[in-house]
């Protein structure tokens, strides 16, 4: 009986070692030969290759859209086409340690963040103040790049954005320790990353084809590395006093956030609205997290009113 114990707590030791190493699904790495054949566009910055999209037209005002937490600049494709329609020049980019861009091996904060921005700014040449949009994550990005930036932003708007104190699950904070969040990160993130995509969504069913499209980014190397790193250096739920300061600028904003919201829950949008004193307001019923890709028409006209005032 005690041989059967031992072996069975050996065989549980041994899975529990190797298991990181069998779930982790990065194996490539994103290289000349993978940016080549992506067919996407690319600049070079001191932290790394960043994949963007500028498309519209060249004389358009320019609308730059920031994603959040986890996902790609796909994200974006259905509310960029609708801007470019109505004459807008339109930036999308993957985040550092998303998508096609790199993954530095660095921290993943505000100020990395900032300098992408920046880069794309520089390398574009994009001179004259910017319509800019962020949503959850994105959201504290494009508010820092505000209060830095200031002469850089003509107009700012938040969808769902993160920040706000709000209660994390227990995997996020066990994530948050170190050494069991490395573990926990590296043997179930893929798993746990792919079940959370579906909670962006009012009505998951509608984009059965979602998680193929966005899974494609997590094949390569240093994506959960760059998703721990953020939950653990982003200020996701403390940017508050910041929000504070961006309430004192005079640049317009609105701010965009669907009822039903299963990642940044719409009860925080009484928070914001406390905090950024006279910001403009669209609440959307029956809409989650994402509303800028499951319902682009809902928050257009709204968006649009507010970039031509």
């Amino acid at each position: 009986m005690k041989r059967i114990l031992l072996y069975t707590l050996s065989l549980l030791l041994v899975l529990l070692i190797v298991l990181p190493f069998i779930a982790d699904g990065e194996n490539q790495i994103i290289d000349s030969e993978i940016r080549s054949k992506s067919g996407g566009t690319f600049i070079e910055t001191p932290d790394g290759f960043v994949h963007y999209e500028f498309k519209g037209p060249e004389n358009g005002d320019v609308v730059i859209l920031v994603p959040g937490f986890s996902n790609p600049l796909f994200i974006y494709e259905p509310l960029s086409k609708i801007l470019q329609k109505e004459g807008y020049r339109v930036l999308t980019m993957d985040l550092f340690g998303r998508g096609l861009s790199d993954r530095p091996d660095t921290i993943y904060n505000p100020e990395l963040f900032e300098r992408e921005l920046l880069s794309l700014f520089h390398s574009l040449n994009i001179q004259k103040p910017v319509n800019l949009i962020g949503t959850s994550m994105g959201g504290i990005i494009v508010s820092q790049f505000t209060l830095k930036h200031p002469e850089k932003v003509k107009k700012l708007g938040l969808i769902a954005p993160a920040g706000f104190p709000m209660e994390l699950p227990l995997l996020g904070k066990l994530t948050r320790l170190p050494w069991i969040g490395d573990y926990f990160t590296k043997a179930f993130g893929d798993r746990a990353i792919l079940n959370g995509s579906k909670t962006n969504f009012f009505a998951p069913e509608k984009f059965p084809d979602f998680n193929s499209i966005y899974k494609e980014q997590m094949k390569y190397i240093g994506f959960k590395r760059a998703i721990l790193s953020s939950l653990r250096n982003m200020p996701l739920e403390s940017f508050q006093k910041d929000y504070e300061k961006l309430s004192e600028s005079p640049i317009p904003k609105l701010l965009i956030w669907g009822r039903n919201d299963k990642v940044v829950p719409f009860k925080n949008s009484e928070a914001a609205l406390k905090t950024l004193k006279g910001i403009e307001f669209l609440p959307l019923e029956n809409e989650g997290h994402i509303p800028h890709f499951e319902s682009p028409e809902r928050i257009t006209p709204k968006l649009l009113e507010f970039l031509k005032k």
